[in-house]
């Protein structure tokens, strides 16, 4: 079954696979050959393969994406939702753009990454391990230790003839022994975080969709009194996971040696200068990240 969305101008798709990911795993097939990108989606107890392409046009793009028929319409407004926060649709960038074009610095790195947006998590559990597994460590290895997660334990499915893994569900990381992950090269403390975590949301002690009606200081409150969450891996959830527009993880290292090029700083800037320096950049905090980001991989 295909599905198709017209995303908010400006938007290019084509751009946003050809970016370096945040937070890659072999869960996320992207073909920058036909500029597709294929997932597996958990939607309740199902596990659906969908596959993204985009017809472009001008300043903008036609998302189409081809999944298994037989949904239920729940399931069908489920999966438009999912598709919808993942690739960022309904985002208007125009007061983006406006807001960061009063600073002339600035110019260059919009006329770079014009119309791109991040792409999100699908599912709240999966982004939060995949911060934590990314704490303190290269996105590189983060990456790897991921596959090795989703090797160990998780559910596939096939599609077009390849085999699509999913990321597991909280019961299945739950029912893991600290030692088995430890064994994959997941240091102790890690391993305690990723499983704890998932034990304390698969018996309903930490419910995640609880957290969309919050605020965005009200998630890294509630999420920093756990074990393993500190405030950056907060913010992180909160940019890749929850898509909120206005979170500056300022004690991000890419962050501050973003800010040092871009005002070309012979000295880092600390995290209390950058929040400072980010109030002119609300309500777009989040997107100035991203940008920052791409724009250090450029130059790297």
């Amino acid at each position: 079954m295909v599905t198709c969305v017209e995303p908010k101008r400006p938007y290019d798709f084509r751009q946003m696979l050809q970016r370096p990911l945040s937070r890659p795993s072999k869960g996320m097939v992207i073909n920058r050959e036909d500029y597709s990108l294929t997932k597996a989606v958990r939607l309740a107890s199902k596990v659906l393969p969908v596959t993204v392409s985009a017809v472009d046009q001008a300043d903008g793009a036609i998302l189409r994406y081809e999944y298994p028929d037989g949904l239920t319409p729940d399931e069908q407004e489920a999966l438009n939702a999912r598709i919808g926060h993942m690739f960022s649709t309904s985002v208007d960038l125009g007061g983006f753009y406006a807001v960061m074009l009063n600073n002339p610095r600035w110019s260059g790195i919009i006329r770079r990454f014009y119309g791109v947006r991040p792409l999100h998590d699908d599912n709240l559990f999966e982004c939060l391990i995949k911060v934590i597994v990314g704490q303190q460590m290269t996105v590189r290895f983060a990456a790897t230790l991921i596959g090795r997660l989703m090797d160990l334990v998780g559910d596939a499915v096939t599609w077009h003839g390849a085999r699509i893994p999913a990321f597991p569900s909280p019961e299945q990381v739950a029912a893991l022994s600290y030692e088995q992950l430890t064994s994959l090269s997941f240091s102790r403390r890690k391993a305690e975080y990723v499983i704890d975590m998932a034990r304390r949301i698969s018996e309903g002690r930490l419910d995640l969709d609880a957290l969309w009606a919050m605020s965005d200081e009200m998630v890294i409150d509630q999420l920093t009194l756990l074990r393993g969450i500190g405030r950056w891996t907060a913010e992180c959830f909160l940019l890749f996971g929850m898509g909120r527009k206005d979170v500056m993880p300022a004690a991000d290292i890419g962050v501050q040696n973003g800010i040092q090029l871009l005002f070309n700083r012979t000295v880092r800037p600390g995290e209390a200068e950058i929040r400072e320096l980010a109030q002119d950049w609300r309500p777009w905090r989040s997107y100035a990240t991203y940008y920052l980001w791409q724009s250090l991989i450029d130059f790297a």
